[in-house]
């Protein structure tokens, strides 16, 4: 079943204390140059365990190690998926996940073999917007989260990802170079 649809990881999510400390650090860790910042002007569509909230203190960095996108996430909620694995685990990775056409049959698709949907919800802006969703595994508090997510452009197309989309969002408002002193 899973094999056909979902061949590969796309992503590794680390939960983080301190960003910029976190990109020095993950720079050197996986050999990654360039740094963005990823668009959210959606800060309110979210849904932990069914119920939404805000988290004006959400923020995403995404880099690339070769093909393999790293994701870096704070937050500053009350409560959330990545709060929650902060104060139990401490930074760290958070998730692996998965680039798909159709969220909602993938979310279904894992629900199907027993995982639990824990946090979904909407970022981007008007030109690039990703609908993602957390499930955990049976039988597992927070480990081994697997993250879907599904990306689409101007609301026409869903594209999967990539250095370069990413560097072409840097032109469209979907994502802004990061540049610290030394990298």
């Amino acid at each position: 079943m899973f094999g056909h649809k979902y061949l590969r990881i796309h992503q590794l999510g680390f939960i983080v204390e301190d960003m910029e400390k976190a990109i020095r650090d993950y720079s050197k860790i996986y050999h990654i140059k360039r740094w963005y910042h990823a668009a959210n002007e959606m800060k309110d569509q979210i849904y932990y365990k069914g119920k939404k909230i805000k988290d004006d203190g959400f923020d995403v960095v995404i880099g690339y190690s070769g093909n393999l996108e790293i994701e870096l996430i704070t937050s500053s909620a009350k409560e959330n998926i990545y709060v929650n694995f902060l104060r139990e685990n401490g930074p760290g990775l958070h998730h692996i996940s998965y680039f798909v056409s159709n969220l909602d049959n993938a979310v279904k698709d894992y629900e199907a073999i027993g995982f639990e949907l824990v946090q979904n919800g909407t970022m981007g802006n008007k030109s690039v917007v990703t609908r993602y969703a957390y499930l955990r595994p049976p039988n597992s508090r927070y480990g081994n989260i697997v993250e879907l997510q599904q990306t689409r452009m101007f609301d026409i197309f869903t594209v999967y990802r990539n250095s370069f989309l990413t560097w072409a969002g840097t032109f469209t408002g979907g994502a802004e170079r990061i540049k610290l002193p030394g990298l």
